[in-house]
């Protein structure tokens, strides 16, 4: 009976945090509202619903763990869970009474909100309550398939879009396991959104298989089970997202690090390889294509019918298409705000694949054109004989990945859904074809090619010192632009690109008052240190809120509660 009454508490305090996550997921949809003067009465109204949620949520969370605690004392795996999930409510207790924002006005009320959410570590605390519940479901299976909801038996779990998720967000939560917890997770995964046991878990990790997958920030990860004697495998691509939570790094200076380490891979291979698609940084897609070869090698040895499966948030999207369209080893694929596919990556590894009158086309269909247009995907895909349909992809309208569309030789492959929330204004602007001409577009990809040559020169470095030269590389270039910015041209092009983030809530700042704090703050020499410490005003007009949104709606944690 007691553990019964462990679990159906364990349910309750996993749907806290999941309400939690949908709170914060609310929140972000508010920050739009802060834009608009007329809109303060109903943002008041919503900061206090949300506040007045959020308080009883807190107060269910602590009663449950504290309930909890006085039940599980005998078992230390639970005992040990429990205890960290205790040490981040007090932690969190501690810094939501103390609040950042005096002067509660409508947006200071919402950002402390988001801030208080964000302390919360939902993250990890869902983490934490869902590995008690796969530990106790591995112990006790028919007690948790007692208490749990009921739902329909799925033959393939990858029918649910919640397992889906669940599966990708792994690749971004792996610091909390150990490889039992992990093939335990997967096993309640299976259970929960399938309301199927999974007989055996096999672990791949891209980082363990490959030696240099971490030098180069390569990150997948592939698990293999059987349901009913039919072997499934789900092969997990990891996007550009980093922590600074890494609990097994203890030092900070480390954690720092290794960071800045793992984005600067990433963002050299989204940079260098994806959008202006030279071939010489690709390794991650060279370790993305032998991971795949190596894992779908492994399985069809155990299960020659094993259904293989890819599965890919942002760069992991990427990976997901670029590796089918390479090679077609999955039997299908499910994309999350995936970045875009690069034909010349295409062409230089696969030169077979079309004709040379077939590349032509392509090249010059996708050279200009936005190709997640549906008249123009549909020409693409004529071209390249094959539609891909086991590939499903979803982007949120308006998702930061979109832009990536808007520039030379990008395409997606598969199917395309678009998520978003009914009645809301969101200004976050992703086609940028209306600002930028032919020429501002190479101008730019040009700049970010020269920061990844730059930073090659230090990328052997510390985080510190890596962060140091992008802040110089970024004023030496701001000083050239300023250098040139009285042609005609280079106005013309800082007017198109001050346009284009004022239109999108990037800048606060008008492109007239950009343009004038520009010139007046780099007409005399500062330093990087210097910069920061007297506020730029160029820096200022940022707006950090839509920025922080911008980017809460690419992850998973934001995402994952858009609607078809």
């Amino acid at each position: 009976m007691e553990t019964t009454v462990i679990i159906s508490m364990l349910f309750r305090l996993a749907k806290v945090f999941d309400d939690m996550g949908k709170l914060l997921f609310k929140a972000h949809l508010d920050v739009p509202l802060t834009f608009d003067s007329a809109q303060s009465q109903t943002l008041l109204r919503h900061n206090n619903r949300l506040a007045f949620r959020y308080r009883q949520l807190k107060i269910s969370k602590t009663k449950l763990l504290n309930q909890l605690l006085a039940t599980v004392g005998g078992d230390p795996y639970l005992w040990n869970k429990l205890k960290r999930l205790q040490a981040l409510d007090a932690a969190s207790l501690a810094v939501s009474s103390k609040p950042q924002f005096k002067r509660q006005r409508k947006i200071n009320r919402l950002k402390q909100l988001i801030i208080d959410l964000q302390n919360e570590k939902i993250n990890e605390s869902t983490v934490l309550t869902k590995q008690a519940l796969a530990y106790l479901y591995h112990i006790a299976p028919d007690k948790v398939a007692a208490t749990s909801k009921s739902g329909p038996v799925l033959t393939d779990p990858f029918v649910s879009r919640a397992f889906k998720m669940d599966m990708m967000a792994l690749n971004y939560l792996d610091q909390y396991f150990n490889v039992q917890e992990l093939q335990y997770y997967v096993q309640y995964l299976v259970f929960i959104h399938a309301h199927q046991a999974a007989e055996a878990v096999i672990h791949y990790d891209a980082r363990t298989v490959l030696p240099n997958a971490k030098q180069t920030g390569f990150s997948a990860v592939a698990y293999y089970i059987t349901i009913n004697r039919q072997s499934y495998t789900y092969i997990s691509y990891k996007g550009t997202e980093g922590t600074m939570d890494d609990p097994r790094i203890k030092s900070f200076t480390q954690r720092l690090d290794n960071y800045v380490r793992e984005s600067y891979q990433d963002w050299k291979y989204n940079i260098d390889a994806m959008l202006i698609g030279n071939t010489e940084n690709d390794e991650q897609l060279q370790l993305a294509r032998r991971f795949t070869r190596y894992v779908v090698r492994r399985v069809r040895k155990i299960n020659p019918a094993t259904v293989i499966y890819g599965l890919g948030h942002s760069l992991g999207g990427h990976f997901v298409q670029t590796v089918q369209l390479l090679d077609e080893p999955f039997d299908g694929g499910y994309t999350l705000n995936a970045a875009p596919v690069q034909l010349k990556q295409i062409k230089h590894y696969r030169p077979d694949l079309l004709s040379a009158s077939e590349w032509q086309q392509l090249f010059a269909l996708t050279k200009h054109n936005n190709t997640q247009d549906p008249a123009v995907a549909m020409q693409v895909h004529a071209i390249l004989g094959h539609e891909y349909a086991t590939i499903e992809n979803e982007w949120f309208i308006k998702d930061l990945t979109r832009i990536y569309f808007g520039f030379p030789y990008t395409f997606y492959i598969g199917t395309a859904r678009y998520l978003n929330v009914k009645n809301w204004q969101y200004p976050f602007v992703v086609d940028v074809a209306p600002y930028l001409q032919k020429d501002e577009i190479r101008a730019y990809s040009q700049f970010w090619g020269n920061l990844i040559r730059y930073l090659k020169r230090v990328e052997t470095k510390n985080g510190s010192l890596m962060l140091a030269s992008l802040m110089t590389y970024g004023l030496q270039t701001l000083r050239e632009v300023y250098a040139a910015i009285k042609t005609d041209q280079a106005q013309k092009i800082f007017a198109a690109y001050a346009h284009y983030l004022y239109d999108a809530h990037i800048f606060k700042d008008t492109p007239v008052q950009v343009q004038a704090n520009f010139e007046r703050e780099l007409s005399r020499p500062r330093t990087a240190l210097r910069v920061l410490q007297s506020e730029w005003p160029f820096l200022k007009s940022v707006n950090n809120e839509m920025v922080e949104a911008v980017i809460f709606f690419h992850t998973i944690e934001g995402a994952q509660y858009f609607t078809r």
